[in-house]
């Protein structure tokens, strides 16, 4: 990797993520609907799409809708991963099998609670920014005219 690409990708990380005010308050049915934005991402692509289209005159929806939907995307893509690495796994005797079965378990916890917390920030009318993701979100949506 290059000096450049990793500058890009460090600089990625540290833009502004964690909790931020949007730049126009909520209104209590966009902080709900922010709130279904992020729950529904337990039915993948779908929860957030069926958010975007309900509620796509709203840029607070918007965001958490497109910020869920690129967090669903990264988790299936580690998915696919983890899937190729247990299947390795399984051939091992016991650890293999205790390694998968541990550590699929506490993956999908993670994703559980991740989607709980952005639903209660949504819901408290704040923008919270994931990084990377968060970060790419929020240009995509608050920059568009």
């Amino acid at each position: 990797m290059s000096l450049d690409a990793k500058a890009a990708a460090v600089e990625a990380l540290k833009e502004g993520w964690g909790d931020a005010a949007p730049p126009v308050p909520a209104t209590e049915d966009e902080k709900t609907w922010g709130m279904l934005a992020n729950l529904l991402g337990l039915f993948f692509i779908i929860g957030p799409v069926i958010a975007w289209f309900v509620k796509g005159e709203s840029k607070f929806v918007k965001f958490h809708a497109l910020q869920m939907l690129l967090v669903n995307l990264v988790c299936f893509a580690v998915g696919i991963v983890l899937g190729v690495c247990f299947t390795v796994l399984a051939a091992v005797p016991l650890v293999g099998w205790a390694v998968v079965s541990i550590v699929s378990p506490l993956f999908s916890l993670a994703m559980l609670v991740l989607l709980v917390w952005l639903a209660i920030k949504a819901k408290g009318g704040s923008l919270y920014k994931l990084p990377a993701l968060g970060a790419f979100a929020f240009k995509t949506v608050y920059a568009a005219k």
